[in-house]
């Protein structure tokens, strides 16, 4: 990706920000609804701000998760500077049960699969810092890609969600509300956060 090999990628936010400004990938759709990282607590914690936080370890899903992972702990360094100890535990659902049985102070998650947890997992939880809202993974063509050819995926994609058999398709990538992208508004604002400073290696991991 960061090569330019692909004409079209579906990425991540961030790697919409890295392709942007190592080949001038420019997005073309992304789903409406924006996402969120979440930051849990036990219910019960008495802890009511994140620079409660400091020096305590947090649970991560893994170390390079978008809303769950990356950004909050950009976002903990960069704007609340709170130093934490990270531990990543594979899945949301092992972060949420990290928390409650009291193994890490918080953990990090997306709203999306909060709500999926059973009913006495989310009583047991509390939110105590959601991140800004950001547009979700895009669609994104190189910039070799003839411009016509851009506005017709665009379009083409966007035509899907109003079909039945397109709409279950874009469901399953979990962008059911398709909506035009741009580069400068949607995902320029990620820029100030850092996020390759946050980015955890393979081999680092």
């Amino acid at each position: 990706l960061l090569a330019g090999s692909p004409d079209f990628a579906y990425l991540t936010p961030y790697h919409q920000v890295m392709a942007h400004r190592a080949q001038g990938y420019l997005p073309l759709v992304h789903e409406r609804a924006l996402l969120t990282g979440i930051l849990v607590v036990r219910r019960d914690d008495p802890i009511r701000s994140v620079q409660e936080l400091q020096g305590r370890e947090l649970a991560f899903p893994a170390p390079n998760a978008f809303g769950a992972s990356l950004w909050m702990r950009a976002l903990l360094a960069e704007r609340e500077k709170v130093q934490i100890v990270p531990t990543y535990v594979q899945t949301h659902s092992n972060v949420y049960r990290q928390v409650i049985r009291g193994k890490a102070a918080a953990g990090g998650g997306v709203n999306h699969t909060l709500q999926q947890e059973r009913d006495e997992v989310r009583a047991d939880l509390r939110i105590l810092l959601e991140t800004p809202g950001v547009p979700p993974h895009p669609l994104s063509a190189h910039p070799r890609v003839d411009a016509g050819l851009q506005v017709a995926m665009t379009e083409a994609v966007l035509a899907l969600a109003k079909e039945p058999a397109g709409a279950a398709l874009l469901r399953a990538i979990e962008m059911p509300q398709p909506v035009a992208a741009n580069h400068a508004r949607d995902y320029r604002p990620l820029e100030s956060y850092k996020l390759e400073k946050y980015v955890v290696t393979s081999r680092a991991a």
